[in-house]
């Protein structure tokens, strides 16, 4: 798959392709935007336009050797790097700083992709940054982030960033459609394509898990149950706190739960009303609850938003999930957030 047929990332596609063709490609990129928008499917199709033999118009041929081992995941100058439970930890920084210590095998450079890297801990972040203040000439970092602000300050200005956006539901649609997709989750039709897009807020990763079954009736009926709370008891509050620790797919829960509060804010003020587009879902069974949920007042639910963030931070430092999901799902009953 060639660097420009990737969709929905217009301005970051062409700036990565100048890169190529003025033979200006900086040692460290970063590429920050939401989740699921394209930003490691970017890195590896750049990576690959890069390594390519057989280049045409600063993009890759798709069929050259080279080509084929990155489509693969076994060309031998990438790395790529991803969290190891929740942190990328200071061994696989001595990682990289070992695999870029030798001379490209193959091509005219290492390229080394670290995903999420806001997940490096504070030993590691520390030793990727001396990394990066002397690169070798012959060395390509690109880190991967949705959560670029906790990345160190010095890390960051030594990359220069590309700004991914999220993806409208039509590109998903024809993304779904073009690579036939949903082949490999049954029987899903053109509804059940649209409904997953519409839930996705914009990212292909979240619209494949909607199409997986069952995935989109879960996340509606606990919203459903979510957007009653207000009128519950203390025992719905625990009931529901304990299926959203049991939930696995803690990004999606976090997500879903996040884009409902921001969606109910903007009904509050009257913005959903007025221009629909503003809403992070778009899908009808998520703005009958929005509508539930919309005439508390403005602060609460501002209230309510702040604390559902402490409970995702908390996540990361491996609190008790299903504690911290009591409590807030209590304060909401109680009418305490």
């Amino acid at each position: 798959m060639p660097l420009v047929d990737l969709l929905g990332q217009v301005q970051a596609r062409e700036r990565l392709m100048n890169m190529i063709v003025r033979g200006r490609v900086p040692q460290s990129l970063l590429f920050t935007g939401p989740e699921g928008v394209g930003k490691n499917l970017a890195a590896i199709l750049f990576a690959q336009a890069l390594s390519c033999r057989e280049s045409t118009n600063g993009d890759a041929c798709g069929k050259c050797p080279s080509c084929i081992q990155v489509s693969r995941k076994i060309y031998p100058d990438i790395l790529t790097i991803a969290a190891d439970n929740q942190q990328i930890k200071i061994e696989q920084v001595s990682e990289i700083q070992e695999f870029i210590s030798f001379a490209p095998l193959v091509g005219e450079r290492r390229i080394v992709i670290i995903k999420d890297a806001h997940k490096l801990n504070h030993t590691a972040a520390n030793a990727l940054l001396k990394t990066l203040e002397e690169p070798a000439p012959t060395v390509l970092f690109i880190l991967l982030s949705h959560r670029h602000n906790l990345l160190l300050a010095t890390i960051l200005s030594r990359c220069l960033r590309l700004s991914f956006v999220s993806l409208q539901k039509s590109v998903i649609v024809e993304i779904i459609q073009l690579q036939n997709l949903a082949e490999e989750y049954g029987e899903v039709g053109a509804h059940g394509i649209a409904e997953a897009a519409a839930w996705s807020g914009g990212s292909m990763g979240r619209a494949l898990f909607f199409l997986a079954e069952g995935n989109l009736g879960w996340c509606s009926g606990f919203i459903e149950k979510f957007s009653r709370l207000p009128q519950e008891t203390l025992l719905a509050a625990l009931d529901l706190a304990e299926v959203a620790a049991q939930f696995e797919e803690r990004e999606v829960l976090f997500f879903i739960l996040r884009s409902f509060l921001h969606d109910a804010l903007l009904a509050a003020r009257g913005v959903v009303a007025k221009n629909p587009d503003a809403a992070h879902i778009s899908a009808l069974s998520w703005a009958a609850s929005v509508a539930l949920f919309a005439p508390l007042h403005e602060q609460r639910i501002l209230l309510i938003r702040q604390q559902l963030l402490v409970v995702e931070q908390a996540q990361a430092i491996n609190v008790n999930l299903k504690l911290a999901f009591e409590a807030f799902f209590t304060a909401i009953v109680t009418g305490t957030s």
